[in-house]
């Protein structure tokens, strides 16, 4: 699988399918076959290309799509997606013509947006709303929200598909938990009580499903857990999660020996007291590289250390403990070569990243490379998406 050969820059993120595939379905033995999955594509998919994932998702048994990017969710009803499509408050009302032309599903967060809606739809629309229970962000405020939303299933051209939530877990205490979700229940006890049906009911985000099983109501909308981030969670995951993140790597291109310096070393970019075999790797912190590494790279399965920190395209590694390494040579910045590995979540602790973070730092020039096992699907560049095969 010789992946640099087919790049114009040899720096690349390996991204696994197979991970998302398996998580999705570890996601259904969790909530079983009655419930809905709204698979969650924030952030560009959580840095690993919504567009790549939503493929994945669509293949592998999501009952729904969801996407805080409105562009991304009309790509995807563009690439023939015919899953309901459910768009996060993160636009303006101004937009409601396009929500409506693509057959997506926005969420309303106030009654002058659904206002908006109302008066743009030619046919009955539907609209989830969206209940602020704690998070202090988004949505209808716990106490006005009954009201809002009958008044908001009354509009003419809107109907009422379903109401959400999004709990905010800080550290799944339970207690917490219990006081935000209850507040959610209360709502939609209110609208049963006022004859206003509710046929989705979704408040249980990845710490949800992971650890509270009693906030799954109809519907849950995961997201970091199908990416296999199981660090963002107060307590272990109850099912195996495997990370999409495979690995970050670039080629050396460039290596020389550098003679020991004594002139001027203070202002030098680092000491060389002692011969020394440099290389330069072309990935700097124009790609994210500030924050993408864990002060060592991997060269022919052994640790060299980074000197002088990134720069803006390019990255110094010491390559005097591997005297054999040369141009072309495979460096892993993030992952495994051989029996050394530099772990994802060792450089979310130097950087003191939130689990999800490092995926997130890694900058859109970087090449997406999409794998099956060790079968490259498809690799992204900012050239666009070629397909893989056999022999890439």
């Amino acid at each position: 699988m010789n992946i640099a050969s087919r790049l114009l820059r040899p720096a690349w993120l390996e991204i696994d399918l197979d991970a998302a595939a398996e998580n999705l379905r570890s996601v259904r033995r969790l909530v079983g076959a009655e419930r809905k999955i709204f698979a969650v594509l924030k952030a560009d998919g959580y840095g690993f290309g919504a567009r790549e994932m939503a493929e994945v998702f669509v293949a592998h048994g999501a009952d729904a799509l969801a996407f805080a990017d409105l562009t991304d969710a009309v790509w995807a009803r563009q690439q023939g997606v015919s899953l309901p499509i459910l768009v996060f408050p993160n636009s303006l009302p101004a937009t409601a013509a396009h929500v409506i032309a693509h057959r997506l599903i926005p969420t309303i967060t106030d009654l002058d947006e659904a206002h908006a809606y109302s008066a743009a739809a030619r046919e009955p629309l539907e609209v989830f709303v969206k209940v602020d229970s704690g998070l202090e962000r988004l949505g209808v405020t716990a106490e006005q929200a009954v009201k809002v939303i009958i008044a908001i299933a009354e509009l003419p051209g809107l109907r009422l598909g379903g109401v959400c939530t999004h709990l905010h877990p800080a550290g799944a205490d339970r207690a917490y938990i219990d006081w935000q979700f209850g507040r959610f229940t209360s709502v939609l006890e209110g609208l049963a009580a006022a004859g206003v049906e509710v046929p989705v009911k979704l408040a249980a985000s990845s710490p949800l499903v992971m650890q509270h099983r009693h906030t799954y109501l109809n519907a849950v909308d995961p997201g970091s857990m199908l990416y296999g981030l199981p660090s963002s969670f107060g307590t272990p995951p109850t099912v195996p999660l495997r990370p999409v993140l495979r690995a970050l790597k670039a080629c050396l291109i460039h290596v020389k020996d550098l003679l020991p310096r004594e002139r001027f070393a203070a202002e030098a970019p680092f000491p060389v007291p002692a011969r020394m075999r440099l290389g330069i790797i072309p990935m700097g912190t124009a790609d994210g590289m500030a924050t993408l590494h864990d002060g060592r790279v991997l060269v022919r399965g052994r640790e060299v250390p980074i000197l002088a920190g990134p720069s803006l395209e390019h990255t110094r590694v010491d390559l005097t403990a591997v005297p054999d390494a040369r141009v072309g040579d495979e460096v892993v910045v993030i992952g495994r070569q051989g029996e050394a590995e530099i772990p994802p979540s060792a450089v979310a602790a130097r950087h003191r990243l939130a689990p999800h973070g490092v995926a997130l730092s890694v900058r859109e020039r970087v090449a997406r490379v999409y794998l099956s096992g060790e079968q490259v699907v498809s690799v992204r560049t900012r050239l666009g998406t070629t397909s893989g095969g056999p022999t890439a």
